[in-house]
């Protein structure tokens, strides 16, 4: 499984980019900044999103995304196949109303035509298991103020976990606990410490809490545990305040960084 580092940080300046993870090259965690990143011929291969929350830095670039592959099409490029939004049916029904609503963007659903459009909606539950070019999907709810989920990726054996937005919550543990071949861990840690209860009203961590959270894992020390959707503004500060934590195995996220997972 490879997973390339698109967008990791929290908030949009010079320089950084919103989440966005590519698995494989056809499937992304979150749309954040894949059309900052990716190549027109990189762009094509996707052929999935797994979106966890529709909060607009995870949702962006799906508008551009499809405005890149509707002028593919128009042009009647075979490669220019539809892309699939996996996500609750809350998050479908947001999508629909408040962002692909012909009022803030155009209902790519439905371009070129209603039978044929560039975007298609799949709705999951939560824990059902998804299945898509070799790689399997689960999400599994987190904490955060709108409906989300992080996911469980498990492709030949091996497993990875990402936490997408989260403040303190307990399933995505439980799960990961039970993955025999859990390999990596990506996990928020938002703001600074001195930012406690900002992090807790908005759904995510700080360096305290995102240590607080690890004490849960049973395999902590042993497995790699990225960071990401770190503020850009306070970088520094959190750089240090995670380093004093003296956690083994853990590193911030930056956006040269490319996964490779492994049984």
């Amino acid at each position: 499984m490879k997973i390339r580092v698109l967008g990791c940080y929290g908030g949009q300046l010079l320089g950084f980019h919103l989440t966005s993870f590519l698995v494989n090259d056809t499937v992304l965690l979150d749309a954040g900044s894949p059309t900052e990143i990716l190549t027109l011929e990189e762009q094509g291969n996707i052929e999935h999103i797994f979106l966890s929350h529709t909060h607009l830095d995870h949702i962006k670039d799906i508008a551009f995304l499809a405005d890149n592959r509707s002028l593919k099409r128009w042009g009647g490029k075979p490669e220019a196949s539809a892309i699939t939004i996996h996500s609750l049916q809350e998050n479908l029904d947001t999508l629909s109303e408040h962002f692909l609503n012909n009022i803030v963007w155009p209902d790519f659903t439905k371009i070129p035509t209603k039978k044929d459009g560039i975007l298609k909606m799949n709705s999951f539950k939560a824990e059902e298991v998804i299945e898509v070019d070799g790689l399997k999907v689960t999400p599994i709810r987190v904490e955060h103020p709108v409906p989300c989920t992080g996911f469980l990726l498990d492709q030949d054996g091996a497993q990875m976990i990402f936490t997408a937005d989260t403040g303190h919550t307990d399933r995505i543990w439980e799960v990961a606990n039970a993955q025999p071949n859990l390999r990596a861990l990506i996990m928020d840690c938002s703001f600074p410490n001195n930012c406690e209860e900002l992090a807790d009203i908005s759904g995510h961590l700080t360096p305290k809490g995102m240590a607080q959270e690890l004490k849960k894992l049973d395999r902590l020390g042993e497995i790699p545990i990225y960071l990401y959707h770190m503020k850009p503004e306070v970088l520094t500060e959190m750089a240090s305040e995670v380093e004093a934590e003296g956690i083994p195995h853990l590193r911030m996220l930056t956006q040269v960084d490319e996964l490779i997972i492994e049984a």
